[in-house]
């Protein structure tokens, strides 16, 4: 069956709520998948703008693992904004200043995003060990610890993370 992208798109967004204090996992895509996100400038400028979230008390965020083309964050979403409003918000800050340092104009990342509700510690945890041992599923390092585009407020050098869990 064909659909085109914008009705998958109003698929992803079927049922999806903003629930004040939840947490959520999202995920979103540079535009064509471009692996660009792993230069240093760049990923600091997201870096950056989760911390503007966090400081303008929109989200907590608990972990941000930027691969070369997408990136998920774990998020506790804050009162008075839904994910909308933040994803908004996230990307197209993030897409101004990326595309000014870059010298490019145009789309920068993908239409929408996926986000998943995270219900309980151990779903929390098991989701972080996900972000973690990404960069180690891909092949961009051989231990998860040596890749440098991660930020999480939990320590992870705790003994059997370093093997990430078997799911993708």
């Amino acid at each position: 069956m064909h659909y085109s992208q914008k009705k998958g798109y109003r698929q992803l967004r079927k049922g999806r709520s903003s629930v004040p204090e939840a947490f959520y996992l999202l995920t979103t895509t540079t535009h064509n998948r471009t692996p660009i996100l792993t230069k240093d400038s760049i990923a600091q400028i997201i870096f950056d703008a989760f911390e503007w979230l966090e400081t303008k008390e929109r989200i907590r965020w608990y972990c941000i693992m930027i691969m070369p083309d997408h990136l998920h964050a774990i998020i506790q979403l804050r009162t008075q904004h839904t994910l909308p409003d933040i994803m908004h918000t996230l990307k197209r800050f993030t897409a101004r200043q990326i595309n000014k340092l870059i010298k490019q104009e145009g789309t920068f990342w993908q239409d929408g995003y996926h986000d998943t509700g995270i219900r309980g510690e151990a779903a929390l945890n098991e989701m972080i060990r996900y972000c973690y041992g990404n960069p180690v599923r891909k092949g961009l390092v051989e231990v998860a610890r040596d890749y440098p585009y991660w930020r999480c407020k939990f320590e992870m050098e705790v003994s059997g993370l370093e093997t990430p869990p078997t799911s993708s």
